[in-house]
């Protein structure tokens, strides 16, 4: 997870505010696309939660509302309660969409949104601490309500516990660390040179945020 910026781009029309309220099913297939668009546009065509690449087709994603349509109506079709997210069952949107059924316990159990870490309101690097080996750790300092949130995000999105975008995570990292283990005897200017360079252009690669925590870790 890695912070966004809404206002990168614009509003999709068929959201912009009019004084008549609409609800989410009432937008057509063509505004459904406007807001996909503009969806994958902000994050770089990647998911919104664990920053895995998505395509553009329908089936490849699906339009998240951060608080839930059944227990907030009139957020349906508010553009900052939008996300894109991947379609894993196991993680992200989907698996928050589990927290929400009645009755749910353990890893799935109820949550309270407000406790949730918001990539266009929050920076999660406030709270997370991406490490070379996939895992993620909170960041020093975090007080009690900071370590609540960073749990109640991980839980929820099944950021942490979920083998198959913790092994993600890591075969990302993996190449950039044979490429700062081979350029040790190349010399500090060679080595800041290339670090800063692969900073630089991370902002459309999936996982980056894992990359240039490692990457952040190395400078010197």
């Amino acid at each position: 997870m890695h912070r966004l910026n809404r206002n990168s781009v614009p509003i999709p029309v068929c959201l912009v505010p009019t004084g008549q309220p609409r609800r989410y099913n009432d937008l057509r297939g063509p505004e459904k696309t406007q807001v996909r668009t503009a969806l994958l546009a902000m994050q770089d065509e990647r998911c919104a939660y664990c920053e895995r690449r998505t395509g553009q087709a329908n089936n490849d994603g699906h339009i998240e509302h951060f608080r839930n349509q059944a227990a907030h109506t009139h957020l349906e079709t508010d553009w900052n309660n939008l996300f894109w997210s991947c379609t894993d069952e196991n993680s992200c949107g989907k698996h928050k969409d589990n927290c929400c059924h009645v009755g749910g316990t353990g890893r799935c159990r109820a949550f309270n949104v407000d406790h949730l870490i918001n990539p266009c309101v929050d920076n999660p690097d406030d709270f997370m601490q991406f490490v070379s080996d996939g895992t993620i750790h909170p960041r020093d300092g975090l007080g009690g309500d900071q370590i609540h949130r960073y749990e109640e995000t991980l839980r929820v999105f099944n950021l942490a516990d979920s083998p198959f975008l913790r092994r993600s995570r890591e075969d990302a990292v993996k190449p950039y660390i044979s490429a700062l283990s081979a350029l040790q005897a190349a010399g500090s200017e060679l080595f800041q040179r290339y670090v800063s360079g692969e900073l630089a252009q991370l902002d459309s690669t999936p996982f980056a945020t894992a990359i240039r925590h490692f990457l952040e870790s190395n400078l010197r």
